[in-house]
């Protein structure tokens, strides 16, 4: 017999047989409100977004015990280390950072049309030292290109820092339809081939109510062959999940009992 529910409670949903980390976004950036959305969703988040500013060493972390995963951008290595010393004595040496996330998309200053290959990668590298070099980090490092995305003459791998330099292959996918389910295996192969976990930094629905799309991530998600060691839901704009219902009651049944 079940222990401390109630006669006729539905049993809880037990948890998938892989565990990612589970975050989410909300624009406000605070433990209130993912708080608020979790509840409604019926989940546990452990895991909040959150992005720097472009005045780096005036980057303070929101109150939160959660785990941060922070996005930055081109950072320098006095910037990097003014981050990182801020995070560890605030509580947040665990922090997975993203370090000039979708830099294969030409929306970002440090993408495509700014920055080659070559000065991507010594960048990267250079901000990646300075965090580590922080005395009482557990930082890990997250090398994250936006899924899909090839610029011509580009291919969505070609600033990959090195094995040294990266803890987590980071992915962000936004919902264009069934047929973009297919830019996700060549990154998931790619980690394996790197001996690198998977993360889903940022996903979202695009403004459509699309179940199949929650579904087909949270299956990437819970699958222990992809190597998902974590996933954050990005709810803001058109990506607002309580938004859409169908897509919103098939995150509560494919997330709730997530790790």
């Amino acid at each position: 017999a079940a222990t401390g529910a109630p006669a006729g409670a539905p049993a809880p949903a037990p948890a998938p047989a892989h565990c990612a980390a589970l975050g989410l976004f909300v624009s406000s950036e605070t433990q209130g409100a993912i708080d608020s959305l979790a509840s409604q969703l019926g989940v546990t988040a452990k895991m909040m977004t959150v992005y720097a500013g472009n005045n780096y060493t005036q980057f303070t972390p929101p109150s939160t015990s959660m785990q941060l995963l922070l996005g930055v951008g081109e950072v320098t290595p006095a910037e990097a280390t003014t981050i990182g010393t801020t995070l560890v004595a605030k509580g947040h040496a665990d922090t997975m950072i993203r370090i000039m996330w979708e830099m294969n998309g030409n929306w970002f200053p440090w993408g495509v049309q700014s920055l080659p290959a070559a000065q991507y990668i010594a960048i990267y590298q250079a901000a990646e030292q300075a965090f580590a070099a922080v005395p009482g980090n557990h930082f890990q490092y997250v090398w994250n290109v936006n899924a899909g995305t090839a610029e011509p003459g580009r291919t969505e791998f070609d600033t990959y820092p090195g094995d040294a330099y990266v803890s987590n292959i980071g992915i962000d996918y936004y919902d264009y339809g069934t047929s973009s389910e297919s830019w996700i295996p060549p990154v998931v192969a790619f980690a394996a081939t790197q001996g690198k976990p998977v993360s889903f930094d940022e996903w979202g629905l695009n403004g459509q109510d699309d179940p199949g799309y929650i579904d087909y991530v949270a299956s990437v998600v819970h699958n222990p062959g992809d190597d998902v060691s974590a996933e954050a839901y990005f709810s803001d704009g058109n990506n607002t999940i309580t938004q859409f219902p169908q897509a919103e009651a098939e995150y509560r049944k494919d997330f709730a009992g997530s790790c």
